[in-house]
């Protein structure tokens, strides 16, 4: 199948959450069909980072992202029916790249990363499309609103409320769709029962997180949370942690220490930083993060998708507690391979309780380990895209 792959960020590094998703979708499909990627940089430097991706597709194409001309896109559309989203990422030069490569070649199907990409290839209706929408972006604002005490608040809703339909309409516009949690397919069917989406999770590659012998020093507990620490549902996690969680663990654990490991943190996370509290900014591996520690907690009360730090924290065999709207979208049995909490008191009393009971920790780590290795491997996830492709392939042909 000759594919063209529209990508909101270089696939390469992959160092975040959609570009690894991207990345290894990629990798996977490269083995049997020819793949032409598009995608936005932001910098000469980083078209040179990614040269390994022309080992993997039969051609790739970049478009330089000007940032200064985005904050003004979305400016001039401030009062229209499209998200801020849609206007900030919209390009005249990224329209005409992808216009001149669908008039030059005969692609079998298009391959859209987020609506911001989507936008894109609205008008060809006579292609083949799948949109992975990942999550939510509606969903993902709205659970935001209800948390965030900003002055941006109620232009937050507006913006929810245009997304919600904008999302809807370009999901419409597709012949089909993923998202990588049964939550965010449940919310997008009951606004449109009509559409056609596939649940395909986050994965990661297991091998890269194989751990060595933990080096956990059981004098000190160490406690760890990873993620983009600008990201809001993230900065309100660590924050909800550290003023209502980790005092009461102290009380009972008073050695304990908690690490803050991921890039970009804002001032309110750097505030955090403590005796007991590490912010590290941007680490170049997380792994020994991981392999330090006695216990993943992720108090999770906005967002929506997939956490691929939990999938990350699983593999290395790495007990996590987190909240019921952190676990969407695992398929883990709670108390068997994660622990569940939402209440202060209880993610307390749940993280104690792994911390003091060795034994407990190993087994829940081993069986989070296991389900991720056998659920969320990147050969599994490949197959599952192609098979979308497939029915969306062989139902255009009719």
């Amino acid at each position: 199948m000759n594919i063209l792959f529209l990508s909101l960020r270089c696939p390469y590094p992959p160092n975040r959450g959609d570009r690894i998703r991207n990345y290894y979708f990629i990798k996977h499909l490269a083995k049997k069909h020819r793949v032409t990627l598009v995608s936005f940089v932001e910098s000469t430097d980083e078209i040179e980072m990614a040269r390994p991706l022309n080992q993997l597709c039969h051609q790739v194409e970049f478009v330089l992202f000007n940032r200064t001309k985005a904050l003004v896109n979305s400016a001039s559309g401030f009062f229209s029916i499209e998200p801020f989203q849609v206007h900030y990422w919209r390009s005249l030069k990224m329209q005409k790249k992808v216009d001149e490569l669908l008039d030059r070649n005969q692609f079998d199907l298009i391959h859209a990363h987020l609506f911001r990409m989507g936008q894109y290839v609205t008008k060809y209706n006579d292609k083949s499309k799948v949109l992975d929408l990942c999550d939510s972006l509606a969903l993902n604002l709205s659970r935001r609103s209800q948390m965030d005490r900003g002055l941006h608040v109620p232009i937050l809703k507006w913006e929810a409320n245009r997304v919600k339909k904008y999302e809807i309409e370009m999901m419409r516009s597709f012949d089909y769709g993923t998202v990588v949690a049964q939550s965010d397919r449940d919310y997008l069917i009951s606004e449109n029962p009509n559409l056609k989406l596939a649940v395909i999770p986050v994965g990661i590659d297991p091998d890269y997180f194989i751990q060595s012998e933990p080096v956990e020093d059981e004098t000190v507990p160490h406690l760890l949370f990873t993620g983009t620490m600008s990201y809001f549902p993230n900065v309100d996690a660590a924050c909800y942690f550290c003023h209502q969680i980790l005092p009461l663990i102290q009380e009972k654990i008073p050695s304990v220490h908690f690490s803050i490991v991921g890039s970009n943190p804002k001032k309110t996370v750097q505030k955090l930083a403590s005796h007991s509290v590490t912010v590290t900014g941007t680490v170049p591996d997380t792994r020994p993060y991981f392999n330090q520690a006695s216990v993943f907690v992720s108090p999770m009360r906005s967002g929506s998708g997939l956490q691929v730090k939990h999938l990350e924290a699983m593999a290395t065999g790495l007990p996590i507690v987190t909240t019921p709207l952190g676990a969407s979208g695992l398929e883990g049995t709670w108390g068997e391979h994660l622990c569940i909490a939402e209440s202060p008191e209880d993610f307390a009393n749940r993280t104690i309780e792994l911390i003091q009971n060795l034994h407990l920790r190993r087994e829940i780590g081993r069986s989070g380990q296991n389900l991720v290795r056998h659920k969320y491997n990147w050969h599994v996830l490949g197959e599952q895209l192609e098979n979308v492709y497939q029915q969306t392939y062989s139902a255009y042909l009719g």
